[in-house]
């Protein structure tokens, strides 16, 4: 085999293996809504999504770069549940190199491993709200009136914005922040009162729809570049186009609950 056969037949190879990444990506489907049950048991924060209510949660894992028509490089699963007081979540990650600095309250959590959610509670408004966690359960949150108020800091110019009584844990499994051994990844599970939500007039009723977007930065020694993924079906490299959000809808049980089949596995 000459350069140039060799040569063609890897770039003939290339084309095949883009277009089946592209077709898979192609071939999710992103439901008109996902549905969110209320919790029918309490959930105690540790990280192991192990409570009985969790498995009456739907899972939401397809995690791609929609963007760039590729999947993640790494495999996420979410779970959210509701009640009359909170908003929960659950999400598990695999990760093989932990890494995560940033201890600080409202610090630049997007720098580190980071787990991310987004909830736009009306399509009229354009208000939303933008949570983050770490390994090592550091928070960022924080209320936008607008994507396009002056930018980020003029947002954030109220002291009330940054306040929120937001309860998380995180689970590792592995080393954080040691490149030599290889990790299999890391969880977190947590809770959002609802009062945190009255700069929109609060929680959701029965019915309720709600756009959010569920989201991830995987830092690793095995890339070249962190790796971004969204469950949302974003047209651009942005975590704040809501316009691509998901829809959320607020259930009593979901549908397959309803039809005797289970809703999570």
């Amino acid at each position: 085999m000459n350069a140039i056969t060799h040569c063609c037949r890897g770039l003939v190879y290339g084309l095949l293996t883009l277009a089946c990444v592209a077709s898979a990506v192609d071939r999710l489907t992103i439901p008109d809504y996902y549905e969110c049950p209320r919790a029918t048991g309490p959930i105690k924060l540790d990280g192991k999504a192990d409570e009985p209510a969790w498995a009456k949660a739907l899972v939401i894992d397809s995690f791609v770069a929609f963007w760039a028509n590729r999947p993640g490089k790494t495999k996420t699963k979410a779970r959210l549940l509701w009640d009359d007081e909170y908003i929960y979540f659950h999400a598990e990650m695999e990760d093989a190199d932990l890494y995560a600095d940033e201890r600080q309250t409202n610090g630049h959590l997007w720098d580190n491993d980071v787990f991310e959610l987004f909830f736009k509670p009306s399509e009229t408004s354009l208000a939303y709200y933008e949570f983050q966690f770490n390994p090592l359960n550091a928070h960022f949150h924080t209320f936008l009136p607008s994507r396009g108020a002056g930018g980020m800091r003029r947002a954030l110019s109220s002291a009330e914005d940054w306040k929120f009584n937001v309860k998380t844990a995180v689970l590792l499994q592995g080393t954080l922040n040691d490149w030599r051994d290889t990790d299999k990844g890391w969880s977190v599970e947590g809770r959002i009162p609802w009062k945190d939500f009255n700069r929109t007039g609060g929680g959701p009723k029965v019915g309720d729809i709600w756009r959010f977007a569920l989201c991830r930065y995987d830092y690793s020694k095995n890339f070249d570049a962190p790796d971004l993924t969204s469950c949302a079906p974003l047209t651009a490299q942005s975590y704040h186009r809501y316009e691509d959000y998901c829809r959320l809808k607020f259930v009593t049980t979901t549908a397959a609950a309803d039809a005797g089949k289970p809703a999570a596995k």
